[in-house]
């Protein structure tokens, strides 16, 4: 005997097969969604546990320097620490030209980072170093020498002052130069200071 109800039947049928796939769909969707969202709060706690244990170059001492000591180039080097560590008043590698030749005013260890406010500031002496690298038997110029404050007692009579610059401009230099390296009189030729020829219309 056939169903009276075919369609209801076929209705009811497809009612629940859509009802089940579409709870399928919903159910997928939800997990992605919770994976999605998972993944990125994962990913923020694992940049925030990761956050200022960034490595960043500082200067550091490669010895045990006493108090009271003028620092050379020997006695420093380069080395990275988290930069949740590295504030302002720790010295970078691009300014360590500038504490060489400087007293350091209290003890540090080797491995030690350097400190601005470690060295002396006051009551220094303006001398000229180099400005870059420059090769034996090249002629200064301008752009090779800057001034750098230094001890006034480590000073002595072969150091090139700054009032002393227009002298050494256009001379032969008989030495290789680092960058920082202090500008001393004993590496040029005992030549006379070039001759400044005044511009035409000027006495």
């Amino acid at each position: 005997m056939s169903d009276p109800h075919p369609s209801k039947k076929a209705s009811s049928n497809s009612f629940i097969l859509g009802l089940l796939l579409g709870g399928g769909l919903g159910f997928f969707l939800i997990t992605l969604l919770v994976g999605v969202v998972g993944y990125g709060y994962l990913k923020k706690k694992e940049q925030d546990v990761r956050k200022g244990w960034n490595l960043l170059p500082v200067v550091v001492a490669s010895q045990d320097i006493p108090e009271k000591t003028v620092v050379t180039f020997d006695m420093i080097a380069q080395r990275s620490v988290p930069e949740q560590f590295v504030t302002s008043s720790v010295v970078k590698p691009d300014s360590a030209s500038y504490i060489v030749n400087q007293r350091i005013l209290v003890p540090v260890q080797a491995g030690d980072p350097l400190l601005w406010s470690q060295f002396e500031t006051t009551q220094q002496t303006k001398g000229l170093v180099a400005a870059r690298d420059i090769p034996i038997g090249a002629k200064l110029t301008v752009e090779d020498i800057t001034e750098r404050g230094m001890d006034p007692d480590t000073m002595t009579p072969s150091f090139v002052r700054e009032p002393e610059r227009p002298q050494i401009v256009g001379r032969t230099v008989t030495a290789a130069f680092r960058k920082g390296d202090p500008i001393l009189w004993t590496h040029f030729h005992n030549e006379p200071p070039p001759v400044v020829v005044p511009a035409r219309g000027t006495k």
